[in-house]
């Protein structure tokens, strides 16, 4: 090297960039190629896994995978460059545990919550191609479209007719979505899209069928949604980002927008591919088809906070201590009113027809000819009716109970006893008339903890 060169090298030496991601070189220069130059595959191409975590940590969200090493993003829970993880890769017979160096970690996303994306390299091969040939891969995309969308109608109409209906909201939640996939499958770019796209429609119309039916939270279906998209396009991340977020503009990436009940857009669907991929026009076709069924599960959680919102202001001008209840009695009678300070131990519960009523307009049930009590938000609701199940966290343990005239009733609780009068039963969706139903023993035929 001449000595101008070399001074000029150390003039410029300071105005090197500093990479917004922190890199390690620690790898051998041998195991470095070979983990660049290996395949990487989005979790599209790998049908076999069912989930990645990191042990001891949480579970995270696959960009690749690659004989060499893996790209991972994980929410609120930053790895450090330099650090040691172990990968657990699980398929539905079996794990491997794969001891890893994180090589750097960068932000992401910033909604709704930090998001980071990070590099590992694998510290010994991953044979994934054996892996893949020991499990086999799965291939369960025979889905009948036509009744699935059958189903994820009857779903939506089932929904919009449940109790608690908020006054002067608009009936039909989710149909004009639907409707609106529906012309997507139909339109001649739809039927030119052919059978797998037709095929994956009738997954994500599952999806929500089943969830609507089952009581699924929005924020969970919405995921099970872009899981399911990241396993049908060749996609290395898929997002859904309010309103006009910027999450997601880079060149490797396509938005579709999410509309509105207004007629106007809700946020986008963002979906980033890896470098050089080739997108079929079946997969287009899925995700912009995807995009109103994102729409679905928005409207479908605006209506739920809106029913949330309608029973706090139906409890809240009740005096303090006070609550509706309604006695169900052995046979089959009602008697609907208030109470408070209600305690089993006594063997009765007290009822005014109003609250603050005089002592004079109390009624007094003994327990000993209750079949239940229910505590409840509207007493012009249905006090006897079985919630659908939701995925929202459970206190206490599961049972069902089944009473002298064969009447099931199922939820959570967290004191029973042979020996009480009774025990306290919490349904296991929050959204539906009965706050909480205390069972008599007495009108007990059995009791099972699934």
């Amino acid at each position: 090297m001449s000595s101008a060169l070399a001074a000029s090298s150390v003039t410029r030496s300071h105005l090197a960039l500093v990479p917004h991601s922190l890199s390690v070189p620690t790898e051998s220069a041998e195991f470095c190629e070979d983990r660049r130059g290996s395949v990487r595959r989005t979790i599209s191409e790998l049908s076999w896994l069912n989930q990645v975590r990191l042990k001891y940590g949480p579970t995270v969200s696959l960009i690749d995978l690659s004989s060499g090493g893996a790209q991972i993003e994980t929410t609120s829970y930053n790895l450090q460059p330099g650090g040691t993880v172990v990968v657990e890769i699980a398929t539905g017979t079996e794990t491997i545990c794969i001891p890893s160096l994180v090589l750097r970690s960068y932000v992401s996303g910033l909604f709704p919550a930090t998001t980071y994306r990070s590099r590992l390299s694998f510290k010994r091969p991953f044979n994934f191609t054996a892996f893949r040939a020991a499990n086999g891969d799965k291939d369960d995309r025979e889905l009948n479209l036509v009744h699935e969308h059958t189903r994820l109608h009857v779903a939506l109409r089932r929904f919009d007719e449940t109790p608690l209906q908020v006054s002067g909201q608009a009936s039909g939640v989710g149909r004009g979505a639907l409707a609106a996939a529906l012309a997507i499958l139909e339109s001649p770019s739809g039927r030119r899209a052919g059978t797998m796209f037709s095929q994956e429609m009738g997954r994500l119309f599952r999806i929500l069928s089943a969830g609507i039916s089952d009581g699924t939270a929005p924020g969970a279906m919405l995921a099970q949604v872009v899981e399911a998209l990241r396993r049908a396009v060749p996609s290395q991340v898929v997002r859904v980002v309010p309103g006009e977020s910027l999450a997601g503009n880079s060149p490797e990436s396509i938005c579709f927008q999410v509309p509105s009940a207004d007629g106007g857009y809700a946020g986008r669907l963002v979906v980033e591919f890896p470098r050089g991929c080739r997108l079929e026009q079946w997969h287009l076709a899925l995700l912009k088809a995807a995009a109103h069924l994102v729409t679905i599960v928005n409207e479908i959680d605006a209506l739920l906070r809106s029913r949330e919102r309608a029973a706090e202001d139906q409890t809240r001008d009740l005096p303090a201590g006070w609550r509706r209840l309604v006695v169900r009695y052995l046979d089959g009678r009602l008697v609907k009113g208030y109470n408070t300070e209600f305690s089993a131990a006594k063997g009765h519960v007290h009822m005014w027809m109003v609250p603050n009523g005089p002592e004079a307009d109390r009624i007094t049930v003994s327990l000993a000819h209750v079949k239940a009590l229910f505590f409840v938000n509207d007493l012009d609701g249905d006090p006897v009716h079985v919630v659908r199940e939701s995925s929202s966290p459970e206190r206490g343990r599961r049972v069902e109970v089944t009473f002298l005239d064969g009447e099931v009733l199922s939820g959570t609780t967290l004191n029973y006893s042979l020996e009480a009068a009774g025990f306290f039963v919490t349904p296991v969706n929050g959204t539906g008339n009965n706050l909480l139903i205390f069972v008599a023993s007495g009108a007990v035929r059995h009791v099972k903890f699934p």
